[in-house]
């Protein structure tokens, strides 16, 4: 995992071995098989984490009682090369901060995944509060990410 110094952002870039179509789709279609358990508004252990697949799409969670919990909007939505939405959490939808991921072809089923969460512009001072909870938030997602590329290759493949 790559650090990169932008002030106005927190940016992270990883490789998985996926095609960008399997990053896009693990990423956004199974997101709540790689997300921690327990990491969201709810707490509980069984919420689910959702992304809808289109510009206005909610990124939320729903916990098994049928709460839900809306942690964001999609942005832009252009798979398997580019996704933005907008990010409640820490802020809030009034506020929110912005999260950019680019998934780059590598060749020989190997993708580069760049992340950008910006937020000074659209919260202010709230953004340096906050900046290093995003970060290290980030350092604890990551993994599970890579980890579920690296996971059942057969069923998401392309």
């Amino acid at each position: 995992m790559t650090i990169h110094g932008l002030e106005n952002a927190v940016s992270k870039s990883i490789t998985v071995r996926r095609s960008a179509e399997a990053a896009f789709r693990i990423w956004t279609e199974q997101i709540t098989a790689w997300w921690p358990k327990g990491h969201s508004v709810s707490g509980h252990l069984r919420t689910e984490v959702f992304m809808e697949g289109k510009v206005g799409g909610r990124f939320y969670e729903r916990t098994p009682d049928g709460a839900e919990y809306i942690w964001g909007e999609v942005t832009v939505w252009d798979p398997p090369h580019y996704l933005e939405y907008n990010w409640y959490l820490g802020s809030s939808s009034e506020q929110p901060t912005r999260v950019e991921v680019r998934f780059i072809a590598q060749g020989q089923g190997v993708t580069q995944v760049n992340v950008e969460h910006y937020g000074p512009n659209l919260i202010g001072d709230l953004w340096w509060e906050r900046n290093s909870h995003y970060n290290a938030a980030w350092d604890d997602l990551l993994p599970l990410y890579i980890a579920a590329c690296q996971s059942d290759q057969s069923t998401t493949q392309i």
